[in-house]
């Protein structure tokens, strides 16, 4: 039988995430959902007393989320984005969380005193470092909303110089890391006090495709190896049982306070505290028991947890974990060191599918190693810093040891990543989550099928097919190549391209569009990116702000920070262009408003900005008209991109241009683009319509087919021949025109 505390943390979950839910997307009143449940509950109660608990837990959850819902309005975040996404001057007296450099960066911060509070994302301005646990009076601009938005700070004054609190304390171990490993204290920050700002792109894919994304943020794993070499020290401390257990208490507790009580630190602090009570007591504690009411912890003391992916996978992960222990007692040591990593890599792979679209099972080996590695690596960098400020001799030895058992477990990283097949990227969303729900729900009923030999045989096949999908579905492409690539992604009625230079470095041009229910970024560009291995954008260009070419971006930039970011800088208010522009602060990346005459060379591709200027951009035409329009350049091929521009700017670039070899059709074919003298001067060979499949505009337009048609261009649409790509080697092209659904 179950634990009731485990259905009643359920029914809470459910509560807070319905409320939190109505509250704050759809307005409705908590009473409407709470008072029938209620109802029902007084009904019932002697019939099914655990329902009528789950159901008034409910309700509490409901309660809870109003409650949370009330206290970030208070925040500063919470005030400052509640108007429709509208940037505006800010100010406030902020304590930094972490040291910011003079190069500037993002990082977090907690704003003190004043009529709102909370925490919050700053963009830190160039020439001005900062120490962590310092105070500031800080006035930027606020970009984004109340649920993701940044403070892009433009005035900074120091306060108080003294190190406070939190930050503190964070600042003084970064200072040791840089000090004790160099170029790997990144890396070291990430793993001991969840610190990933200085933290390479490429490392954090590396990690991802391996499937041990786990090692770098924070989790229960982290915790549980603090908490195993603490539990070795008390004991040769010699304290009493209840001494010990209140000063392993507090030092888990203090140590995930450190990090800012992040879900899964904090449900994995809640368990072994829970545990370690338990056996103080001489009681025995159900381990689903014990999940449950960490969880509930965790949700009371954070509400927003319930929406975390983190936290989720945080509760699936443990989970699987605990099944597979019990699942697999008294069976063969290889069956009982597989099992863990291969439950919980099948139980999250519907939250990481639904979320990332990216599920490693490559990582069912890898932790085998990497989990080890981690239990004596982590800690031991954990005590070299600590160290440091008491034996620095002893500290540097145990440095050096801890350092390379982070290099080992680098290089199985690299290793993982880099096996074929060894991850499986696809959409986002939830048909990719409903086919690994399948997946593992055929595993778990093999598992508990009767043992006979055609089952033995089955399961066989099914762990040689887990391990091979991904060669049997793999792209094969012209990224390989020296030359230059180009393609134009089938994301409906919007644009987007993803350019490869023959260096490797890779360009984002436009995202495609984001409705309610479908966000080209995150479902074709992301994983069009991550199953080409890549780890970071070189740049990114947005040509306007309109939602069919913008609204991918924001995902775009989340999963792979860009280098520079162009885009007219046409300082339009819609909510959307607020929260592209929060999410390119909130990147660290450099931002540049694309002018005439503006030049990036990247491994001998020339990119050239024809349009917009200062004066053109003053003018009041529509935002497709000043869009970037871009002549890229390899070799003797040319290219020429020119988002929705029409025949304004064509009129304005004529006889400037010259004839090009490719063309991205203006406005995706609309009659207001692409005009006879226009396609006369440009003579292209071939020409791209990036067009839905079904539009209410009537793209293309029939008229600009034919003139394409009249002047011999072969004519390609992502709508009829879905994702389209060139490769160039500098003096002639080939295409390779595949269809994506």
């Amino acid at each position: 039988m179950r634990p009731p505390i485990l259905w009643i943390a359920a029914g809470f979950g459910v509560g807070l995430w319905v409320g939190l839910v109505l509250f704050g997307e759809w307005g409705v009143g908590m009473w409407g959902v709470g008072l029938p449940v209620l109802v029902g509950g007084a009904v019932l109660w002697r019939r099914a007393p655990v329902g009528t608990a789950v159901g008034i837990a409910a309700v509490a959850g409901l309660v809870w989320a109003a409650a949370a819902m009330r206290v970030r309005e208070a925040t500063c975040a919470g005030q400052w984005g509640g108007g429709e996404g509208e940037g505006g001057s800010v100010a406030a007296i902020i304590r930094l969380a972490d040291p910011a450099p003079a190069a500037g960066g993002v990082v977090d911060g907690r704003v003190l005193g004043g009529s709102c509070g909370g925490t919050l994302r700053l963009r830190w301005p160039e020439g001005t470092a900062a120490r962590g646990g310092t105070t500031w009076v800080v006035a930027g601009r606020w970009l984004g909303t109340k649920d993701r938005g940044v403070l892009v700070a433009r005035r900074t004054r120091l306060l108080d110089t003294e190190r406070r609190g939190r930050g503190a304390l964070r600042d003084r171990i970064a200072e040791r890391s840089a000090a004790l490993f160099g170029a790997r204290a990144p890396l070291v920050d990430a793993l001991v006090i969840a610190r990933r700002a200085e933290l390479e792109p490429e490392i954090r894919e590396r990690y991802t495709r391996s499937g041990l994304a786990h090692l770098l943020s924070i989790s229960g794993l982290h915790v549980g190896f603090i908490a195993g070499w603490l539990g070795v020290l008390l004991r040769r401390c010699r304290l009493s049982a209840v001494g010990g257990f209140g000063a392993g208490a507090a030092l888990v507790f203090g140590y995930v306070w450190m990090l800012g009580l992040p879900p899964p630190a904090l449900r994995a602090a809640v368990m072994l505290v829970l545990l370690d009570f338990a056996r103080l007591h001489q009681r025995v504690v159900a381990p689903r028991g014990t999940i449950g009411l960490a969880a509930l912890a965790v949700m009371l003391v954070d509400p927003w947890a319930v929406r975390s992916v983190g936290a989720w996978l945080s509760v699936a992960a443990v989970a699987a974990v605990i099944w597979a222990g019990r699942a697999t007692a008294g069976k063969p040591v290889v069956v009982r060191l597989l099992a863990p990593a291969l439950a919980a890599t099948l139980f999250t792979a519907p939250i990481t599918a639904l979320a990332f679209g990216i599920v490693a099972p490559i990582g069912v080996v890898a932790n085998l190693v990497a989990i080890p590695l981690g239990a004596i690596a982590v800690p031991g960098l954990l005590i070299a810093l600590i160290l440091s400020w008491i034996v620095p001799t002893a500290a540097a030895l145990i440095a050096a040891g801890a350092g390379l058992g982070l290099a080992l477990l680098d290089a199985v990283a690299g290793i993982a990543a880099a096996v074929p097949g060894g991850h499986v990227v696809a959409t986002p969303g939830w048909a990719t989550a409903l086919a690994w729900t399948g997946v593992t729900a055929v595993a778990w009923w093999l598992w508990h099928s009767p043992r006979r030999p055609w089952l033995i045989a089955a399961r066989l096949a099914f762990v040689a097919t887990l391990s091979s999908w991904t060669l049997a579905i793999r792209d094969f492409s012209l990224d390989g190549g020296k030359g230059l690539t180009v393609h134009f992604l089938e994301v409906g009625q919007g644009d987007a391209a993803v350019l490869r230079t023959p260096g490797g470095r890779w360009i984002v041009i436009d995202g495609g569009p984001r409705t309610p229910d479908r966000d080209a970024g995150r479902r074709v560009v992301v994983p069009f990116l991550r199953k080409r291995g890549v780890a970071r954008l070189a740049l990114l260009v947005a040509t306007h702000g309109d939602a069919d070419h913008l609204g991918g971006l924001p995902a775009v930039i989340d999963a792979f920070p860009p280098g520079l970011v162009l885009e007219p800088g046409e300082p339009l208010g819609r909510p959307l262009y607020l929260e592209f522009l929060a999410a390119v602060e909130g990147s660290g990346a450099a931002w540049h408003p694309a002018r005439t005459g503006d030049r990036i060379e990247l491994d001998g591709v020339l990119l050239e900005v024809l349009s917009p200027d200062s004066a053109w951009l003053a003018q009041p035409l529509d935002a497709n008209e000043h869009s970037v329009v871009l002549r890229v350049t390899y070799g003797g091929v040319r290219l020429l991109l020119t988002g929705d521009a029409g025949v304004p700017v064509e009129a304005r670039l004529a006889g400037r241009v010259g004839a090009v070899d490719l063309l991205k059709v203006g406005h995706h074919g609309s009659r207001s683009a692409s005009s006879e003298e226009w396609l006369a001067e440009l003579r292209p060979a071939w020409a791209v319509i990036s067009v839905g499949r079904r539009n209410r505009y009537g793209h293309p337009a029939p008229e600009v087919l034919e003139r394409l048609a009249a002047q011999g261009v072969t004519i390609f649409r992502t709508d009829q021949s879905g994702t389209i790509t060139f490769g160039f080697d500098g003096q002639r092209a080939h295409t390779n025109i595949r269809h994506h659904d």
